[in-house]
C-alpha cells in the first residue's frame, strides 16, 4: 500500500521508506526513481523475506556506523541499497 506526502519525512531527508506493508513517500507526485528504488526494496523484501531483510540491513548499517562510516556512508554501502540505487533508473 502506497501512502503519500508523508511531510514528517521531510525534516529527516527521506524520500520514501518502505514499511512493510507500507511504502512511504515524502511527496504527493514522488519522482519515478524514488517510486522504483522503494519497489526494489519490496522485490527484496519478498525475495528474502520480512524478517532477512530487516535483520540484514540494519545489521549492515550499524556495522557500517560502528567501522567509523558516518551516516550516509553507512546508507550507501548497505548492499540492499547499492542494488535499489543500482535499478532505480532502469
Amino acid at each position: 500500500m502506497n501512502i503519500k506526502n508523508c511531510k514528517f519525512l521531510s525534516p529527516l531527508k527521506i524520500n520514501g521508506i518502505v514499511l512493510y506493508p507500507f511504502v512511504l513517500y515524502c511527496e504527493k507526485e514522488p519522482a519515478p526513481e524514488v517510486i522504483r528504488h522503494e519497489e526494489v526494496h519490496l522485490e527484496q523484501i519478498k525475495r528474502d523475506g520480512v524478517g532477512t531483510f530487516y535483520y540484514r540491513y540494519l545489521r549492515d548499517y550499524f556495522k557500517g556506523r560502528f567501522s567509523g562510516l558516518s551516516h550516509d556512508e553507512a546508507y550507501r554501502s548497505i548492499p540492499y541499497e547499492k542494488e535499489a540505487y543500482s535499478r532505480q533508473n532502469c
